[in-house]
């Protein structure tokens, strides 16, 4: 069962004779304590000593949960401060360089480009406070820019993820819903993902892998030849994925880690391309300031809203994650099993808006009170919470994972097969689409936490195989182009959240909407 949320936090410590600790709390997600411990000049190295704990952890033989977490190093003297993700020394699992408590029942698990570190139970079982103290992760401060000379504070962050195992699946539900593929133009069977080899589009009767456009600008139409290639993620290799849609709190700490004030102006979404306001709007809380541009939020559990393509690819290489594909987004909401004809991300075509919050400001604990809610659409005029304040309270996105309780089950948490949650409805998320070449193209790098710092530029994510890359590639992704949706929003008709839904899978809309967020994914590299 899914039972509460899990928000991720930062810690930060001095790298100095007095160390001093500024901690941050979530909901059920701690990174609490924590120091920097041997500083070792020959290697490069230095090890970061936090205790973590969250609720809920599982590990079956379907699946499991895990904490990625990162490390940043960054001077707290410059203004703005420049938080550098650092690399690990060493990858596998518990390798050189870590420690954790073997009694503990968890482990470290480091993936080969060394950008962060999955903390997960070691054996099959659950439990329902996972926690350690004293873990140790040793990393090269060369790889973030320092050297001996410098002295530097640290940040440690940690978001929850959900393992997405290696096997085939489903994609498409009958034709029932908008541009639903089908295997043939007589053939309304779903299409069978078996494996990651390139995939060949054409226009069968029957049996075959046939494209239903729903005529967005720019998409190939219905019954068009194309090859998916072997490269593009289509959902059959295991990965992980962000447990919930990136919150409001996220989004402040990203944009206050950046470099450089145009960085950061580039990346504030309440600025004329955005939100073009600091005041709440569709719920939005976030506020940015000052010549150097530091943002605050009213409500960190808030899933954030008015991101463009640009912006989410922008955190999620900062965070050492990676957009997810339309193919991967079915596979996550539906897992191995046969469709149902319009079923939503639950495995079940019931569905009810929530109307009403619980009394009292929306601490991050509030849960929706009209019975039976399980999805958030329709365009409702909420009760309860932060709806007494008015216009522009009423209207948007809800708490990641609200529907989920201690007695909820998939149905009544809204949880996909695997575990992640708010797939349908709450904020359309951005994916990258199948639906033309540009979104083919697309082969799953990693973020490394390096962006683009071109005059004008700065603050754009830099992969070159990424969606909407500029074609001076260190000006980063400046467009939308081979992006789209999924999921449906707070606004949608609930159509729109069902998993087969492509009306908006290749609408590569750059324009920041009050109904539209996001959230990353991670290949999973064996170890």
């Amino acid at each position: 069962k899914i039972k509460k949320i899990f928000i991720f936090l930062i810690a930060s410590v001095l790298i100095s004779l007095t160390i001093s600790v500024t901690e941050s709390f979530s909901n059920n997600l701690s990174i609490a304590n924590v120091s920097l411990e041997e500083r070792n000049p020959s290697s490069n190295s230095v090890t970061v000593e936090f205790d973590i704990s969250w609720d809920n952890s599982w590990q079956t033989k379907i699946n499991h949960d895990a904490v990625w977490v990162t490390v940043r190093l960054y001077d707290p003297a410059v203004v703005p401060t420049d938080k550098k993700l650092c690399q690990m020394k060493e990858s596998g699992t518990n390798p050189t360089g870590t420690l954790i408590d073997p009694d503990s029942g968890l482990e470290i698990v480091i993936p080969q480009d060394k950008m962060g570190a999955f903390i997960r139970l070691d054996s099959y079982g659950k439990k329902n406070t996972a926690e350690v103290s004293d873990v140790e992760l040793t990393i090269d401060y060369a790889s973030c820019g320092l050297d001996d000379s410098d002295s530097a504070s640290v940040s440690v962050l940690g978001i929850e993820m959900v393992y997405v195992p290696e096997g085939s699946f489903y994609v498409g539900d009958n034709d029932t819903s908008t541009a639903s593929l089908d295997q043939g133009s007589a053939d309304p069977d779903p299409w069978f993902i078996s494996s990651e080899s390139a995939v060949s589009v054409t226009n069968p009767a029957s049996d075959g892998y046939r494209y239903v456009s729903a005529g967005n600008s720019g998409e190939n139409s219905t019954g068009s030849s194309f090859t998916i290639p072997a490269t593009y993620p289509k959902g059959y290799g295991a990965f992980y994925a962000m447990k919930y849609e990136i919150n409001e709190e996220q989004w402040v700490a990203f944009v206050n880690s950046l470099p450089s004030a145009a960085a950061r102006a580039n990346r504030d979404i309440t600025n004329a391309s955005h939100k073009n306001s600091d005041s709440v709007i569709n719920r939005n809380t976030i506020s940015c300031s000052g010549s150097s541009v530091t943002c605050s939020t009213q409500r960190p559990a808030r899933a954030v809203s008015y991101l463009t393509w640009m912006d989410l690819a922008a955190f999620l290489d900062w965070a050492a994650l990676r957009p997810m594909t339309e193919l991967e987004y079915e596979k996550m909401s539906r897992g191995p099993v046969f469709p149902i004809e319009g079923e939503y991300a639950w495995g079940a075509t019931n569905i009810i808006s929530a109307t009403a919050v619980s009394s009292g400001d929306e601490n991050g604990t509030e849960l929706s009170t009209n019975s039976g809610a399980n999805a958030h659409y329709g365009t409702v005029t909420l009760t309860g919470g932060d709806s007494v304040n008015g216009s522009g309270y009423d209207q948007g996105p809800l708490r990641i994972g609200i529907f989920a309780t201690s007695s909820s089950d998939r149905v009544s948490s809204g949880a996909g097969y695997y575990g992640v949650l708010d797939l349908s409805g709450n904020l359309s998320e951005r994916v990258v689409t199948i639906g033309n070449d540009t979104g083919r193209s697309f082969t799953e790098s990693h973020g490394d936490g390096v962006l683009s710092t071109d005059s004008g530029y700065e603050g754009n994510a830099t992969n070159a195989d990424w969606p909407g890359v500029n074609a001076l590639s260190s000006r980063g992704v400046t467009s939308a182009e081979g992006s789209g949706f999924k999921g449906g929003a707070w606004n949608s008709t609930s159509s729109s959240l069902r998993i087969s839904d492509r009306s908006d899978a290749a609408n590569a809309s750059a324009i920041a909407a009050g109904n539209a967020g996001g959230r990353g994914v991670r290949s999973y590299d064996s170890n």
